[in-house]
């Protein structure tokens, strides 16, 4: 990527951007940091498609138990984040997180009527939750 600096004289300057080096998985693309807000209504299993930096998944109230399947578009990089919004109708409600989440991710729990939030990151590999 080159920036080019026009200056008053009618010179220019140019300036190469170089991804930092030292990385093995190193990409040399940039993933602005947009933000995708996906609210699909409530399924016993939900794939949801993972493109941008930042996610925001919002199901429909959860009547039953509910598992998460990501798939991670390969332009998504380390530092990605998704996070989610849970809301148990007046049933205690369990998710459990699937595929494209770390094996060792927790389920989670949302009491009966209440709202849970829930945070994870993209490691390269997979999302791990955010303590």
């Amino acid at each position: 990527m080159t920036w080019i600096k026009k200056n008053t004289n009618g010179s220019s300057n140019s300036f190469e951007f170089v991804a930092p080096a030292g990385a093995a998985n190193q990409k040399n693309e940039v993933l602005f940091p947009f933000t995708d807000k996906q609210e699909p209504a409530y399924a016993a299993t939900l794939p949801v498609t993972i493109k941008q930096m930042d996610t925001f998944l919002q199901p429909g109230t959860l009547t039953g138990a509910l598992t998460i399947n990501l798939t991670i578009d390969a332009q998504v990089t380390a530092g990605a984040k998704l996070h989610i919004k849970l809301t148990a109708d007046g049933t205690q409600r369990v998710t459990t997180m699937g595929t494209g989440f770390n094996a060792s991710t927790p389920t989670v729990t949302a009491a009966i009527s209440t709202t849970v939030f829930k945070s994870y990151v993209y490691d390269g590999t997979s999302f791990v939750p955010v303590s």
